[in-house]
Protein backbone atom coordinates (compact mmCIF):
# COMPACT_ATOMS: atom_id res chain seq x y z
CA UNK A 1 0.00 0.00 0.00
CA UNK A 2 1.23 3.79 -0.60
CA UNK A 3 2.62 5.20 2.14
CA UNK A 4 1.02 8.84 0.75
CA UNK A 5 -2.54 9.41 -0.58
CA UNK A 6 -4.46 12.60 -1.70
CA UNK A 7 -8.29 13.46 -1.45
CA UNK A 8 -10.13 16.04 -3.61
CA UNK A 9 -13.44 16.52 -5.34
CA UNK A 10 -15.34 16.99 -1.89
CA UNK A 11 -15.36 18.72 0.84
CA UNK A 12 -12.93 18.39 3.70
CA UNK A 13 -13.06 18.98 7.33
CA UNK A 14 -10.27 19.85 9.31
CA UNK A 15 -11.70 19.71 12.90
CA UNK A 16 -11.78 23.91 12.50
CA UNK A 17 -12.08 24.47 9.03
CA UNK A 18 -12.76 23.55 4.96
CA UNK A 19 -10.47 23.00 2.39
CA UNK A 20 -10.23 21.59 -1.37
CA UNK A 21 -7.57 18.61 -1.24
CA UNK A 22 -6.12 16.66 1.84
CA UNK A 23 -1.93 15.02 1.66
CA UNK A 24 -0.90 12.16 4.04
CA UNK A 25 1.97 10.61 3.54
CA UNK A 26 4.03 8.24 6.59
CA UNK A 27 0.53 8.47 9.22
CA UNK A 28 0.64 12.12 9.00
CA UNK A 29 -0.96 15.46 7.17
CA UNK A 30 1.51 16.78 5.03
CA UNK A 31 -0.88 19.20 3.36
CA UNK A 32 -4.42 20.73 3.79
CA UNK A 33 -5.64 23.44 1.55
CA UNK A 34 -5.78 24.57 -2.42
CA UNK A 35 -5.71 21.57 -4.33
CA UNK A 36 -2.79 22.94 -6.61
CA UNK A 37 -0.89 23.32 -3.55
CA UNK A 38 -1.96 20.25 -2.20
CA UNK A 39 -0.71 18.37 -5.34
CA UNK A 40 2.60 20.28 -5.77
CA UNK A 41 3.91 18.61 -2.64
CA UNK A 42 2.46 14.86 -3.58
CA UNK A 43 5.63 12.14 -3.95
CA UNK A 44 5.85 10.08 -7.15
CA UNK A 45 3.52 6.94 -6.23
CA UNK A 46 0.59 9.14 -4.08
CA UNK A 47 -2.54 7.36 -4.29
CA UNK A 48 -5.01 9.91 -5.29
CA UNK A 49 -8.72 9.09 -4.15
CA UNK A 50 -11.46 11.26 -5.79
CA UNK A 51 -14.10 12.18 -2.77
CA UNK A 52 -17.21 12.24 -5.74
CA UNK A 53 -18.48 14.88 -3.57
CA UNK A 54 -18.27 13.08 -0.28
CA UNK A 55 -17.67 14.51 3.10
CA UNK A 56 -14.18 13.71 4.83
CA UNK A 57 -13.59 14.36 7.97
CA UNK A 58 -11.05 13.84 11.03
CA UNK A 59 -11.35 10.37 12.84
CA UNK A 60 -14.43 10.25 15.51
CA UNK A 61 -12.96 10.12 19.08
CA UNK A 62 -15.23 8.59 22.45
CA UNK A 63 -13.08 10.36 25.09
CA UNK A 64 -15.18 8.33 27.45
CA UNK A 65 -16.13 4.16 27.14
CA UNK A 66 -16.01 1.25 28.80
CA UNK A 67 -14.60 -1.64 26.45
CA UNK A 68 -14.70 -4.48 28.76
CA UNK A 69 -18.48 -3.63 29.93
CA UNK A 70 -19.48 -3.34 26.22
CA UNK A 71 -17.76 -6.31 25.22
CA UNK A 72 -19.76 -8.29 28.24
CA UNK A 73 -22.56 -6.90 27.69
CA UNK A 74 -22.27 -8.07 23.74
CA UNK A 75 -22.61 -11.56 25.32
CA UNK A 76 -24.81 -11.27 28.86
CA UNK A 77 -28.61 -10.80 28.74
CA UNK A 78 -29.78 -7.89 27.98
CA UNK A 79 -33.06 -6.62 29.61
CA UNK A 80 -33.62 -3.84 27.38
CA UNK A 81 -36.96 -3.52 26.00
CA UNK A 82 -38.78 -5.81 28.27
CA UNK A 83 -41.88 -3.83 28.89
CA UNK A 84 -43.36 -5.60 32.19
CA UNK A 85 -42.04 -7.47 35.00
CA UNK A 86 -43.14 -10.78 33.55
CA UNK A 87 -41.72 -10.16 30.18
CA UNK A 88 -37.95 -9.27 32.27
CA UNK A 89 -38.72 -12.47 34.16
CA UNK A 90 -39.30 -14.35 30.86
CA UNK A 91 -36.43 -12.85 29.61
CA UNK A 92 -34.49 -14.59 32.54
CA UNK A 93 -35.97 -18.34 32.22
CA UNK A 94 -35.08 -17.96 28.37
CA UNK A 95 -31.99 -17.07 29.82
CA UNK A 96 -31.35 -19.62 31.71
CA UNK A 97 -33.03 -22.71 29.72
CA UNK A 98 -29.41 -21.12 27.20
CA UNK A 99 -27.06 -21.24 29.89
CA UNK A 100 -28.03 -23.83 32.57
CA UNK A 101 -24.67 -23.33 34.97
CA UNK A 102 -23.85 -20.46 36.80
CA UNK A 103 -24.83 -17.09 38.01
CA UNK A 104 -27.56 -15.20 35.27
CA UNK A 105 -25.50 -11.71 34.91
CA UNK A 106 -27.26 -8.91 32.54
CA UNK A 107 -28.51 -5.24 32.22
CA UNK A 108 -29.97 -2.38 30.48
CA UNK A 109 -33.27 -2.21 32.84
CA UNK A 110 -35.07 1.34 33.99
CA UNK A 111 -37.57 1.72 35.89
CA UNK A 112 -39.15 3.95 33.36
CA UNK A 113 -39.74 0.94 30.75
CA UNK A 114 -41.82 -1.06 32.86
CA UNK A 115 -45.84 -0.76 32.68
CA UNK A 116 -45.49 -1.06 36.45
CA UNK A 117 -44.49 2.32 36.68
CA UNK A 118 -41.73 1.20 39.03
CA UNK A 119 -38.35 -0.48 39.60
CA UNK A 120 -38.90 -4.53 40.07
CA UNK A 121 -37.63 -6.18 43.14
CA UNK A 122 -35.98 -9.15 44.17
CA UNK A 123 -38.98 -11.32 43.69
CA UNK A 124 -39.66 -10.41 40.25
CA UNK A 125 -36.45 -12.21 39.77
CA UNK A 126 -36.78 -15.16 42.27
CA UNK A 127 -39.95 -16.30 40.69
CA UNK A 128 -38.10 -16.52 37.02
CA UNK A 129 -34.94 -18.34 39.05
CA UNK A 130 -34.99 -18.91 42.19
CA UNK A 131 -32.00 -21.00 42.73
CA UNK A 132 -29.59 -19.27 41.00
CA UNK A 133 -27.58 -16.09 41.50
CA UNK A 134 -29.32 -13.31 38.97
CA UNK A 135 -27.27 -9.73 38.90
CA UNK A 136 -29.07 -7.19 36.13
CA UNK A 137 -27.57 -4.02 36.14
CA UNK A 138 -29.39 -0.63 35.72
CA UNK A 139 -28.50 0.80 32.23
CA UNK A 140 -26.66 3.53 34.43
CA UNK A 141 -24.33 0.97 35.62
CA UNK A 142 -25.37 2.81 39.25
CA UNK A 143 -27.52 0.49 40.42
CA UNK A 144 -28.51 -3.35 40.56
CA UNK A 145 -31.28 -5.51 40.71
CA UNK A 146 -30.39 -8.77 42.28
CA UNK A 147 -32.00 -12.10 43.26
CA UNK A 148 -32.34 -13.86 46.57
CA UNK A 149 -29.82 -16.18 45.63
CA UNK A 150 -27.39 -13.90 44.76
CA UNK A 151 -28.17 -11.68 48.28
CA UNK A 152 -27.45 -14.88 50.29
CA UNK A 153 -24.35 -15.96 48.67
CA UNK A 154 -22.80 -12.80 49.30
CA UNK A 155 -24.12 -12.50 52.92
CA UNK A 156 -26.00 -9.37 52.54
CA UNK A 157 -29.78 -9.52 54.73
CA UNK A 158 -31.34 -7.36 56.93
CA UNK A 159 -28.46 -7.06 59.65
CA UNK A 160 -26.19 -5.38 56.68
CA UNK A 161 -25.16 -2.38 57.31
CA UNK A 162 -25.15 0.19 53.82
CA UNK A 163 -21.96 0.77 53.10
CA UNK A 164 -19.74 3.77 52.83
CA UNK A 165 -20.78 5.22 49.65
CA UNK A 166 -23.39 2.78 48.60
CA UNK A 167 -26.82 2.10 49.58
CA UNK A 168 -29.38 -1.92 50.25
CA UNK A 169 -32.61 -1.09 49.29
CA UNK A 170 -34.89 -2.10 51.88
CA UNK A 171 -38.52 -3.31 52.30
CA UNK A 172 -40.51 -1.87 55.02
CA UNK A 173 -39.02 -4.67 57.50
CA UNK A 174 -35.60 -3.66 56.91
CA UNK A 175 -35.43 -6.70 54.71
CA UNK A 176 -33.30 -6.64 51.00
CA UNK A 177 -35.61 -5.83 48.43
CA UNK A 178 -33.18 -6.51 45.82
CA UNK A 179 -31.95 -2.98 44.46
CA UNK A 180 -28.07 -2.04 45.70
CA UNK A 181 -26.49 1.40 44.83
CA UNK A 182 -23.29 2.29 43.73
CA UNK A 183 -20.32 1.08 46.29
CA UNK A 184 -22.96 -1.74 47.69
CA UNK A 185 -22.93 -3.23 43.90
CA UNK A 186 -19.12 -4.12 44.52
CA UNK A 187 -20.34 -7.53 46.72
CA UNK A 188 -22.29 -8.90 43.80
CA UNK A 189 -18.71 -8.02 41.23
CA UNK A 190 -17.86 -11.35 41.58
CA UNK A 191 -20.26 -12.68 39.59
CA UNK A 192 -19.51 -11.05 37.00
CA UNK A 193 -15.61 -11.35 36.89
CA UNK A 194 -16.86 -15.30 36.83
CA UNK A 195 -19.12 -15.13 34.48
CA UNK A 196 -17.63 -12.69 31.61
CA UNK A 197 -13.08 -12.63 32.76
CA UNK A 198 -11.69 -9.88 30.70
CA UNK A 199 -11.03 -12.03 27.15
CA UNK A 200 -9.15 -10.72 24.39
CA UNK A 201 -11.40 -12.28 21.65
CA UNK A 202 -14.50 -10.53 23.12
CA UNK A 203 -12.56 -7.02 23.42
CA UNK A 204 -10.65 -7.69 20.21
CA UNK A 205 -13.77 -7.97 18.36
CA UNK A 206 -15.07 -4.83 20.23
CA UNK A 207 -12.24 -3.22 18.80
CA UNK A 208 -12.68 -4.29 15.37
CA UNK A 209 -16.51 -3.16 14.97
CA UNK A 210 -15.76 0.82 16.06
CA UNK A 211 -14.31 1.47 12.50
CA UNK A 212 -17.59 0.94 11.02
CA UNK A 213 -18.94 3.69 13.19
CA UNK A 214 -15.98 5.90 12.03
CA UNK A 215 -14.12 5.97 15.16
CA UNK A 216 -10.72 5.52 15.17
CA UNK A 217 -9.32 6.86 19.45
CA UNK A 218 -11.77 5.60 22.11
CA UNK A 219 -10.59 6.16 25.89
CA UNK A 220 -11.84 2.94 28.10
CA UNK A 221 -12.59 4.30 31.49
CA UNK A 222 -12.52 2.69 35.28
CA UNK A 223 -9.67 -0.09 33.58
CA UNK A 224 -8.19 -3.05 35.51
CA UNK A 225 -4.75 -3.85 34.84
CA UNK A 226 -6.02 -7.03 33.26
CA UNK A 227 -8.06 -5.38 30.50
CA UNK A 228 -5.41 -3.20 30.12
CA UNK A 229 -2.96 -5.40 29.60
CA UNK A 230 -5.22 -7.49 26.99
CA UNK A 231 -5.56 -3.99 24.55
CA UNK A 232 -2.08 -2.93 25.12
CA UNK A 233 -1.24 -6.37 23.30
CA UNK A 234 -4.27 -6.09 20.98
CA UNK A 235 -2.78 -2.96 19.91
CA UNK A 236 0.83 -3.73 19.27
CA UNK A 237 -0.33 -6.60 16.80
CA UNK A 238 0.07 -6.80 13.37
CA UNK A 239 -3.59 -6.03 12.75
CA UNK A 240 -4.33 -2.43 12.91
CA UNK A 241 -6.96 -1.12 15.40
CA UNK A 242 -8.41 2.50 16.89
CA UNK A 243 -6.23 3.87 19.32
CA UNK A 244 -7.22 3.17 22.94
CA UNK A 245 -6.26 5.71 25.93
CA UNK A 246 -6.74 3.62 29.57
CA UNK A 247 -7.88 5.95 32.45
CA UNK A 248 -7.36 3.17 35.15
CA UNK A 249 -9.14 2.47 37.73
CA UNK A 250 -8.25 4.48 40.84
CA UNK A 251 -8.87 2.32 43.60
CA UNK A 252 -6.67 -0.38 41.83
CA UNK A 253 -4.12 1.79 40.21
CA UNK A 254 -1.65 -0.24 42.60
CA UNK A 255 -2.48 -3.70 40.31
CA UNK A 256 -0.63 -1.84 37.61
CA UNK A 257 3.33 -1.39 37.35
CA UNK A 258 5.50 1.43 36.75
CA UNK A 259 5.86 -0.26 32.98
CA UNK A 260 2.70 -0.87 32.42
CA UNK A 261 2.05 2.91 33.16
CA UNK A 262 4.64 4.74 31.57
CA UNK A 263 5.40 3.73 27.69
CA UNK A 264 2.96 4.18 24.76
CA UNK A 265 3.83 2.66 21.79
CA UNK A 266 5.55 5.00 18.84
CA UNK A 267 2.83 5.43 16.60
CA UNK A 268 0.27 6.14 19.47
CA UNK A 269 -2.02 3.14 19.19
CA UNK A 270 -1.96 2.60 22.70
CA UNK A 271 -1.39 4.61 26.62
CA UNK A 272 -2.29 4.52 30.14
CA UNK A 273 -2.92 8.25 30.43
CA UNK A 274 -5.38 8.84 33.64
CA UNK A 275 -6.96 7.07 36.21
CA UNK A 276 -10.65 7.65 36.73
CA UNK A 277 -12.89 7.76 40.41
CA UNK A 278 -16.16 8.37 41.51
CA UNK A 279 -18.18 11.06 43.11
CA UNK A 280 -21.58 10.67 43.06
CA UNK A 281 -24.05 8.36 41.05
CA UNK A 282 -26.49 8.74 38.36
CA UNK A 283 -30.23 10.80 37.54
CA UNK A 284 -31.34 7.30 36.86
CA UNK A 285 -31.64 5.54 40.46
CA UNK A 286 -31.45 9.38 41.83
CA UNK A 287 -28.20 8.68 43.15
CA UNK A 288 -26.60 11.61 41.30
CA UNK A 289 -25.97 14.19 43.91
CA UNK A 290 -27.63 17.65 44.02
CA UNK A 291 -27.56 20.86 46.19
CA UNK A 292 -31.41 20.27 46.74
CA UNK A 293 -33.54 17.38 47.05
CA UNK A 294 -34.99 15.35 44.17
CA UNK A 295 -38.33 17.15 43.06
CA UNK A 296 -39.76 13.40 42.13
CA UNK A 297 -38.40 12.49 45.56
CA UNK A 298 -38.03 14.74 48.37
CA UNK A 299 -36.68 12.73 50.77
CA UNK A 300 -33.44 12.27 49.19
CA UNK A 301 -30.60 14.23 47.60
CA UNK A 302 -28.55 11.33 45.69
CA UNK A 303 -25.52 9.95 47.50
CA UNK A 304 -22.07 10.77 47.52
CA UNK A 305 -19.11 8.46 46.61
CA UNK A 306 -15.88 8.11 47.82
CA UNK A 307 -13.90 10.49 51.16
CA UNK A 308 -12.93 13.37 49.56
CA UNK A 309 -9.29 13.35 51.68
CA UNK A 310 -8.94 9.68 50.54
CA UNK A 311 -9.97 11.21 46.59
CA UNK A 312 -7.17 13.81 47.18
CA UNK A 313 -4.65 11.55 48.30
CA UNK A 314 -4.91 8.99 45.63
CA UNK A 315 -5.28 11.46 43.00
CA UNK A 316 -2.05 13.15 44.30
CA UNK A 317 -0.57 9.69 44.34
CA UNK A 318 -1.62 8.76 40.56
CA UNK A 319 -0.15 12.99 39.53
CA UNK A 320 2.88 11.59 40.71
CA UNK A 321 2.82 8.64 38.43
CA UNK A 322 2.18 11.11 35.28
CA UNK A 323 -1.27 9.97 35.45
CA UNK A 324 -4.42 12.54 34.99
CA UNK A 325 -7.11 13.03 37.17
CA UNK A 326 -10.67 12.20 35.40
CA UNK A 327 -13.56 12.07 38.00
CA UNK A 328 -17.31 11.22 37.40
CA UNK A 329 -19.56 13.82 38.49
CA UNK A 330 -23.44 14.41 37.09
CA UNK A 331 -24.92 16.07 40.16
CA UNK A 332 -24.38 20.07 40.50
CA UNK A 333 -23.09 19.17 44.51
CA UNK A 334 -20.68 16.38 43.01
CA UNK A 335 -19.75 18.90 40.38
CA UNK A 336 -18.88 21.63 43.17
CA UNK A 337 -16.86 18.51 44.68
CA UNK A 338 -15.29 17.27 41.81
CA UNK A 339 -14.11 21.00 41.17
CA UNK A 340 -12.02 21.25 44.48
CA UNK A 341 -10.11 17.62 44.15
CA UNK A 342 -9.08 18.81 40.22
CA UNK A 343 -8.38 22.17 40.64
CA UNK A 344 -4.64 21.49 41.94
CA UNK A 345 -3.49 19.39 39.34
CA UNK A 346 -5.50 21.53 36.18
CA UNK A 347 -2.60 21.89 34.71
CA UNK A 348 0.13 19.99 36.22
CA UNK A 349 -0.42 16.54 34.58
CA UNK A 350 1.09 15.43 31.12
CA UNK A 351 -3.17 15.00 30.26
CA UNK A 352 -5.57 17.31 31.00
CA UNK A 353 -7.71 17.53 34.68
CA UNK A 354 -11.43 15.90 33.78
CA UNK A 355 -14.50 16.07 35.08
CA UNK A 356 -16.75 13.19 33.46
CA UNK A 357 -20.37 14.04 32.82
CA UNK A 358 -20.42 17.10 34.50
CA UNK A 359 -24.29 17.28 34.10
CA UNK A 360 -25.64 19.49 35.68
CA UNK A 361 -24.33 22.93 35.61
CA UNK A 362 -26.86 26.00 36.75
CA UNK A 363 -25.78 29.12 37.15
CA UNK A 364 -24.30 29.28 40.47
CA UNK A 365 -21.58 26.58 39.94
CA UNK A 366 -20.46 28.75 36.76
CA UNK A 367 -18.43 30.84 38.42
CA UNK A 368 -16.12 28.07 39.98
CA UNK A 369 -16.52 26.06 36.33
CA UNK A 370 -14.65 29.64 34.84
CA UNK A 371 -11.95 29.83 37.39
CA UNK A 372 -10.74 26.08 37.47
CA UNK A 373 -11.63 25.46 33.50
CA UNK A 374 -11.21 21.37 33.80
CA UNK A 375 -11.77 19.48 30.68
CA UNK A 376 -15.30 18.42 30.74
CA UNK A 377 -15.98 15.15 28.77
CA UNK A 378 -19.72 15.11 27.83
CA UNK A 379 -22.34 12.60 26.66
CA UNK A 380 -24.65 14.11 24.15
CA UNK A 381 -26.67 10.74 23.98
CA UNK A 382 -28.13 11.41 27.81
CA UNK A 383 -30.21 14.34 25.87
CA UNK A 384 -32.47 11.99 24.32
CA UNK A 385 -32.25 9.17 26.85
CA UNK A 386 -32.80 10.98 29.78
CA UNK A 387 -35.98 12.34 28.97
CA UNK A 388 -37.51 11.62 31.63
CA UNK A 389 -35.05 14.30 33.50
CA UNK A 390 -37.76 17.12 34.14
CA UNK A 391 -39.43 14.81 36.35
CA UNK A 392 -36.42 13.78 38.41
CA UNK A 393 -35.44 17.61 38.87
CA UNK A 394 -38.43 19.89 37.89
CA UNK A 395 -38.04 21.83 34.79
CA UNK A 396 -36.15 24.66 35.96
CA UNK A 397 -33.35 22.65 37.07
CA UNK A 398 -33.37 20.23 34.34
CA UNK A 399 -33.13 23.73 31.77
CA UNK A 400 -29.26 23.47 33.17
CA UNK A 401 -28.54 20.20 32.35
CA UNK A 402 -26.65 19.16 29.67
CA UNK A 403 -26.26 22.82 28.71
CA UNK A 404 -23.51 22.40 26.30
CA UNK A 405 -23.90 25.58 24.25
CA UNK A 406 -23.67 27.62 27.47
CA UNK A 407 -20.55 26.05 28.33
CA UNK A 408 -18.68 26.21 25.27
CA UNK A 409 -19.30 29.83 24.78
CA UNK A 410 -17.65 30.26 28.03
CA UNK A 411 -14.88 29.14 26.73
CA UNK A 412 -14.82 25.33 28.42
CA UNK A 413 -13.50 22.60 26.44
CA UNK A 414 -16.17 20.38 25.50
CA UNK A 415 -15.26 16.50 24.28
CA UNK A 416 -18.10 13.92 23.15
CA UNK A 417 -18.53 10.83 24.21
CA UNK A 418 -21.08 7.70 24.95
CA UNK A 419 -19.96 6.05 27.94
CA UNK A 420 -21.05 3.07 26.53
CA UNK A 421 -22.34 0.45 27.45
CA UNK A 422 -24.70 2.47 29.46
CA UNK A 423 -25.96 4.55 26.35
CA UNK A 424 -25.48 3.62 22.84
CA UNK A 425 -21.48 3.66 21.38
CA UNK A 426 -22.79 5.20 18.19
CA UNK A 427 -21.03 8.83 17.98
CA UNK A 428 -23.93 9.88 15.33
CA UNK A 429 -26.19 9.49 18.02
CA UNK A 430 -24.49 11.86 20.11
CA UNK A 431 -23.73 14.19 16.89
CA UNK A 432 -27.46 14.23 16.13
CA UNK A 433 -28.22 15.40 19.77
CA UNK A 434 -25.69 18.16 19.85
CA UNK A 435 -27.00 19.58 16.59
CA UNK A 436 -31.23 18.46 17.92
CA UNK A 437 -31.72 18.51 21.50
CA UNK A 438 -34.75 16.64 20.88
CA UNK A 439 -34.53 13.00 19.57
CA UNK A 440 -36.99 11.33 16.81
CA UNK A 441 -40.22 11.55 18.78
CA UNK A 442 -39.64 14.33 20.16
CA UNK A 443 -38.49 14.03 23.75
CA UNK A 444 -35.33 15.73 25.50
CA UNK A 445 -34.08 15.46 29.06
CA UNK A 446 -33.23 19.50 28.57
CA UNK A 447 -35.45 20.92 24.88
CA UNK A 448 -33.93 24.20 25.54
CA UNK A 449 -33.15 25.23 21.68
CA UNK A 450 -30.75 27.56 22.87
CA UNK A 451 -28.20 24.62 23.67
CA UNK A 452 -27.96 23.19 20.49
CA UNK A 453 -24.62 23.19 18.56
CA UNK A 454 -24.28 23.66 14.47
CA UNK A 455 -23.34 20.61 12.79
CA UNK A 456 -19.66 21.93 12.52
CA UNK A 457 -19.44 22.64 15.91
CA UNK A 458 -21.13 18.94 17.25
CA UNK A 459 -18.43 17.41 14.85
CA UNK A 460 -15.44 19.79 16.83
CA UNK A 461 -16.47 18.29 19.99
CA UNK A 462 -15.95 14.35 18.26
CA UNK A 463 -12.51 15.38 16.71
CA UNK A 464 -10.51 18.15 17.43
CA UNK A 465 -11.84 18.53 21.43
CA UNK A 466 -11.42 14.79 21.61
CA UNK A 467 -7.95 14.79 20.98
CA UNK A 468 -7.31 17.90 23.64
CA UNK A 469 -9.05 16.06 26.19
CA UNK A 470 -6.59 13.24 26.24
CA UNK A 471 -3.58 16.01 26.16
CA UNK A 472 -2.99 15.34 22.52
CA UNK A 473 -3.35 18.18 19.73
CA UNK A 474 -2.47 15.75 17.15
CA UNK A 475 -5.58 13.84 17.03
CA UNK A 476 -8.79 15.03 15.97
CA UNK A 477 -7.93 17.15 13.56
CA UNK A 478 -6.40 17.70 9.54
CA UNK A 479 -3.53 20.17 10.09
CA UNK A 480 -0.19 19.41 9.13
CA UNK A 481 2.21 17.22 11.34
CA UNK A 482 -1.23 15.87 12.59
CA UNK A 483 -1.76 12.07 13.08
CA UNK A 484 -3.49 10.90 9.87
CA UNK A 485 -7.15 9.69 11.25
CA UNK A 486 -10.33 10.38 8.96
CA UNK A 487 -13.65 8.94 8.17
CA UNK A 488 -15.41 9.86 4.62
CA UNK A 489 -18.97 10.04 4.89
CA UNK A 490 -21.43 9.76 2.19
CA UNK A 491 -23.17 12.85 2.53
CA UNK A 492 -21.97 16.35 1.14
CA UNK A 493 -21.48 18.43 4.13
CA UNK A 494 -21.78 18.09 8.23
CA UNK A 495 -25.49 19.02 8.73
CA UNK A 496 -26.37 15.99 5.98
CA UNK A 497 -23.48 13.83 6.99
CA UNK A 498 -25.33 13.61 10.86
CA UNK A 499 -28.50 12.78 9.12
CA UNK A 500 -27.09 9.84 7.28
CA UNK A 501 -25.53 8.75 10.66
CA UNK A 502 -23.35 5.31 10.95
CA UNK A 503 -24.96 4.04 7.85
CA UNK A 504 -22.94 7.11 5.94
CA UNK A 505 -19.65 6.11 7.19
CA UNK A 506 -17.82 4.83 3.59
CA UNK A 507 -14.29 4.44 4.78
CA UNK A 508 -12.15 4.63 8.05
CA UNK A 509 -8.71 5.59 8.67
CA UNK A 510 -6.25 5.50 11.19
CA UNK A 511 -2.20 6.33 10.64
CA UNK A 512 -2.93 6.46 7.02
CA UNK A 513 -4.51 3.07 6.79
CA UNK A 514 -7.87 2.17 5.86
CA UNK A 515 -9.45 0.02 8.85
CA UNK A 516 -12.77 -0.01 7.13
CA UNK A 517 -14.65 0.10 4.07
CA UNK A 518 -18.21 -0.68 3.41
CA UNK A 519 -18.91 -3.41 1.59
CA UNK A 520 -20.35 -2.54 -2.45
CA UNK A 521 -23.55 -2.09 -2.19
CA UNK A 522 -24.43 -1.14 0.52
CA UNK A 523 -25.18 1.47 2.35
CA UNK A 524 -25.93 4.97 0.66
Amino acid sequence: MPAAHLWYQGRIFTGRRFAEALLVDDGRVIVVGPIEEVRRSAPTGTEVHDLAGRFLIPGLIDAHLHLLETARMRTSLDVRGARSFEALAERIRAWGRDHPRGAIVGGGWEAEQFAEGRPPDREVLDRAEPDRPVVLYHTSGHSALVSGAALAAVGIDAATPDPPGGRIGRRPDGSPNGLLFEDAMRSVGTFVSAEFPPDPATLGSTLESLPALGLTTVATMSAGAVESRILRELSGGARPTPRVRVYARLARLTDFSDSELTPRYPDGRFGVIGVKAFTDGAFGPRTAWLSEPYADRPETDGLPVGSEQELAESIAAAAARGLAPALHAIGDRAVARALRLVAPWVGKTPGPARIEHAALTPPAILGELDRIRPALVVQPGFVWSDAWLGERLGRSRARWAYAFRSLIDRGHLLAGSSDAPFDPIDPFRGLAALHCRRDPLGRSANPAPEEALCAEEAFAVYTVNGGRALGEDDLGRLEPGARADLVIVDAPDAGRAIQAGASGVRETWVAGRCLYARPNGSGG
